[in-house]
Formats: structure tokens, C-alpha cells, sequence
């Protein structure tokens, strides 16, 4: 079952999460509307295996042997080599970098390269510059080969990547944390993802009793740069977005949990009113994740 959707609704972390959480298999493409003259270096194709990126392409697409141009402009083959392969791609039945590797082509130094430039590097990009368009993703695609270096990356760790060196983020400002929100940890300890030192300071004081706008006065940062990294936190999964202390500490008690209505006068911030969502995405996107492979 495929899953598509608009980049206007659901930002790249969010869609990287519904493909992790359902450790799925299977091609993301995405294409920009920066592309108004329909410029293919705007069309992305993100492979995953189990919910981790294995192969980031651009422009052409998955056939263009862009592993083996990048071999060939750090001149790590010879031209019969590079031949061979060209011909012979097709019958390949592992990752490229991985067959190279036991042939005593390539060493794991210049795999682990080839992976930074093709998906590191990519998907920094691709966060800083797209923020609209239509994605889709298809869990029936084929794995290419050809365009896997054998390494992989967590979505988790690729969106944590990409969103710190995102340096212009106008167009998530709209997506971020309020000042006056609090944060909750989603769990106990962090992954075995780091964290760097701002990064970990928010996780510290994330005990959902304390403000953004609170916890920045108390690091001496600025508000927006803590709204940044409570984003960052939050896409990944490791903090939750709450209602501000104050507001949960003094709503009135209301029959709601015990089975009636709640109290008509209960306060209600407009600025925590949950976004209206398409009925239609969220049932293609539960069928995606709770269907087995």
C-alpha cells in the first residue's frame, strides 16, 4: 500500500517517522515544487530497508549509476572495471559497495565516503531546500543495488543530521514548539543517537513542568534557537510537545473521565487547537503502518 502526500502538511521528519516506526521497506520519492521549470536535481528517491536509508539519489533517478560516477570521478576503478559493472549491474543480487568490498576493490573508508556524499550529504540538502511538494512512497519498489554502498543509516539519525544544519527554517517556523509549551520525554533515556550539548541540556530539563521560552532563559539561548532544537528532539522521537504547566495545572476538574462530557466552560487556548488533518491521509497512513509484510 503506497502513502502519499503533500510536504505542506507533513514536514520530511514526519514523514521519515511513519517509515521508521513501521521499519518499512521501500522507495520515497519526492518531488519539489521549487521545480517550476520542472528541473530534475528537484526529484529526490530515498531507499529504505527496514525503516533505515540505504541509497539517496537525485536528478535522473535510480538508473543512472550514480554510485559508479562517483566512483569514477575519485578515479577507484579502472575503465575495464568500471565497463564490467556498467554491463553487468543489473545481475548484481547484493549492494554494490558491499560486492566491491569483497572483491578488495574498496575498503571501508572509501565506502563509508561514497555513503556521505550519496545520502548524508543529500539529505542535508534536501532538508534546507525543500519544503513543498508531493511525496509518495511505495513499499512494493525493488532495492537497487547498484546505488548501495552495503552501509545504512536510521531515519532517526539522518533527520538529526539534516535538521542541524538547516540554517534557514521560515518555512517551519510554523511547526515549531510554542514559546509557552512544555516538553515531555517520550522515553527514558535517549538512543544510542548523540546528542550535542544544547541538545542535551533541552533533553535534561524536558520534565514537562517548565516552559520553552523557561528553559531557554535558563540556558541563555534564545527562544527560537531552543524552539529549533525542541523540534529537532520532538521529529526524532525522543520529546513530546505538551500543553504550557500552567494551563494543565488550573483546569477545573470535569466528568470527562468518568465517562461524561466535558464541562462546556473548560478554557480552551486556540493556539493548542489540534490542525485539522485529511481523512483520508490518516486512513492510508494507518493501513500503511499497520499492515505486515
Amino acid at each position: 500500500m503506497s502513502l502519499t502526500g503533500y510536504l505542506s502538511e507533513y514536514s520530511l521528519p514526519e514523514i521519515f517517522n511513519f517509515v521508521r516506526e513501521g521499519s518499512k521497506t521501500g522507495l520515497l520519492s519526492i518531488e519539489s515544487d521549487r521545480c517550476l521549470s520542472r528541473s530534475l536535481d528537484n526529484s529526490y528517491y530515498i531507499s529504505f530497508q527496514t525503516g533505515r536509508i540505504v541509497s539517496v539519489s537525485n536528478g535522473h533517478g535510480l538508473q543512472d549509476l550514480g554510485l559508479l560516477k562517483m566512483m569514477e570521478q575519485r578515479r577507484w576503478l579502472t575503465s575495464e572495471q568500471l565497463t564490467g559493472l556498467s554491463i553487468n549491474a543489473h545481475k548484481l543480487g547484493q549492494p554494490l559497495g558491499t560486492y566491491l568490498k569483497s572483491c578488495n576493490v574498496l575498503d571501508a573508508e572509501q565506502l563509508r565516503l561514497l555513503f556521505d556524499s550519496q545520502v548524508v550529504a543529500r539529505i542535508c540538502k534536501l532538508f534546507g531546500e525543500t519544503h513543498y511538494g508531493q511525496f509518495n512512497f511505495d513499499p512494493l519498489a525493488p532495492l537497487i543495488y547498484t546505488e548501495m554502498t552495503g552501509i545504512s543509516l536510521t531515519a532517526q539519525d539522518v533527520c538529526l543530521r539534516g535538521l542541524r544544519m538547516l540554517r534557514d527554517w521560515n518555512d517551519l517556523t510554523a511547526k515549531l514548539p510554542a514559546p509557552e509549551s512544555a516538553l515531555h520525554r517520550v522515553c527514558e533515556t535517549p538512543t544510542d543517537l548523540r546528542l550535542d550539548s544544547q541538545e542535551s541540556k533541552v533533553w535534561q530539563l524536558a520534565v514537562g513542568e517548565i516552559s520553552i521560552a523557561q528553559i531557554a532563559q535558563r540556558l541563555g539561548l534564545e527562544i527560537d534557537r531552543v524552539r529549533q532544537i525542541s523540534f529537532r528532539l520532538c521529529a526524532i522521537g525522543l520529546l513530546q510537545e505538551v500543553s504550557p504547566p500552567e494551563i494543565r495545572h488550573s483546569r477545573p476538574y470535569t466528568n470527562e473521565l468518568a465517562g461524561g462530557d466535558p464541562s462546556p466552560s473548560d478554557p480552551v487556548d486556540d493556539r493548542l487547537a489540534t490542525t485539522p488533518v485529511s481523512a483520508s491521509f490518516l486512513s492510508k497512513l494507518m493501513g500503511f503502518l499497520k499492515k505486515k509484510e
